[in-house]
């Protein structure tokens, strides 16, 4: 999700892991419903669009729903266990999930969760190609690399902050190319609530300032024309690398 970052998630906190057989039986079928709560259904309903693409590129996602949301975790966020993307949903307990959706216009709702579904997959997308906070070929991370800084705990939270914000730009561009390709007409609508999201930072540079590939993806016509999100956000990401460091 645009709000906070993708996590590693530990089995043990997991209620079940949901296969997209059975999900789209809990989705679509009232008999099923049970086992969701009516928030649950609400994100997945708008979101599943997303799921159902991820299921035809073959990623390696599966649907992870936790009995009690933690003080601050994001309703939706991402994370990887034993080589897979687990899609994790914390709404029990957790007031956000409801505010969330609350701020979104109505007629915006399925849109802007299928960009943040999105954007959760372009985490997926990184960590299956092996990409996971690395530079792509020709990029060098020299920022901090000073002799005369020597302060370890400052250098390794800098790079944390600056690897973290790298992911969250590029799952931000594929959210917006999701919405280019899926919802052209609300484009601008989206890209300014992710523009919002992303002007509360606390110091710039932040781990979810992604601002600088925000300002690129203004122009809807900078985006690659390829055939998948991925690769349509793919030079816009590199380039946002060259202004983001």
């Amino acid at each position: 999700m645009p709000v906070q970052s993708e996590g590693m998630v530990k089995p043990s906190t997991l209620l079940r892991l949901v296969s997209l057989v059975l999900l789209f039986a809990a989705v679509h079928t009232p008999s099923f419903s049970a086992d969701l709560t009516g928030t649950e259904m609400r994100w997945l309903k708008a979101g599943w669009p997303v799921i159902e693409y991820a299921k035809e590129q073959k990623l390696p996602v599966d649907v992870v729903v936790q009995p009690h949301a933690k003080p601050g975790d994001a309703p939706i966020a991402m994370g990887f266990v034993d080589q897979r993307c687990k899609l994790v949903l914390s709404m029990r307990g957790n007031p956000e999930a409801e505010t969330t959706l609350a701020q979104i216009e109505p007629s915006l709702l399925d849109p802007v969760v299928e960009a943040m579904v999105a954007h959760e997959l372009g985490h997926c997308w990184r960590y299956v190609h092996g990409a996971w906070h690395t530079l792509p070929a020709g990029f060098v991370d020299t920022s901090d690399d000073t002799p005369t800084n020597t302060d370890q705990e400052f250098m390794k939270m800098r790079r944390d902050m600056r690897e973290t914000r790298r992911e969250e730009g590029f799952a931000d561009l594929v959210g917006l190319a999701w919405t280019l390709s899926q919802h052209p007409a609300q484009y601008e609508q989206v890209h300014a609530w992710f523009s919002k999201v992303r002007d509360d930072q606390p110091v710039p540079g932040a781990h979810h300032d992604t601002r600088a590939w925000l300002r690129l993806a203004k122009d809807r016509g900078a985006f690659a024309h390829e055939a998948d999100p991925f690769k349509q956000a793919w030079p816009m990401w590199q380039q946002g690398l060259l202004n983001n460091d």
